[in-house]
């Protein structure tokens, strides 16, 4: 079977939309939950007090900046993965996404030593009261466990994400 016996063309705009639908459908849904998150850290800092209002969203816009570019690296795996299946090499996809996991770890450790190394002077040249940057810190510290699971997941949606999209086709 040839590569363009596996492609489902849309012909109309109907079917297109159709299309367009069933591929936004998951992106969304995973775009708004990432989001959420934030959202819900905010909200329950805010219950708590305007301090940690402050440290969460201090500590929330040194992350998310790091997290999207680092994101838009890991990114790569579904044109990766997509070229390869247009190839015809499906048998290389998997050592592809295993290549992606070691990048995706070894980004999430200079991430880490990054922050190690960084986090305070940056904490420190915001002139922050003492309670906003102990919060900010510890927010930041805190997210710095989860993000070898974080980025190592990120790779695996990515390459899941290529596969829901070319079964829906």
């Amino acid at each position: 079977m040839g590569v363009e016996e596996d492609m489902y063309h849309a012909e109309t705009w109907k079917e297109k939309l159709v299309l367009f639908l069933q591929i936004l459908w998951p992106i969304m849904v995973t775009q708004l939950s990432l989001h959420a998150m934030n959202l819900v850290d905010t909200m329950m800092s805010g219950r708590v007090g305007t301090d940690d209002l402050a440290g969460v969203a201090i500590g929330s816009s040194i992350w998310l900046p790091v997290f999207t570019g680092i994101n838009g690296i890991l990114l790569a795996v579904t044109p990766i993965v997509a070229y390869l299946i247009g190839k015809g090499k499906k048998d290389e996809i998997g050592e592809s996404v295993t290549q992606s996991l070691y990048v995706s770890g070894l980004l999430a450790i200079s991430v880490v030593i990054l922050g190690a190394c960084l986090l305070k002077p940056i904490l420190n040249i915001m002139n922050l009261d003492a309670n906003v940057y102990h919060i900010s810190y510890h927010y930041l510290i805190g997210l710095a466990f989860g993000i070898v699971p974080l980025f190592a997941s990120n790779v695996l949606r990515y390459f899941l994400m290529h596969k829901v999209i070319h079964d829906l086709q």
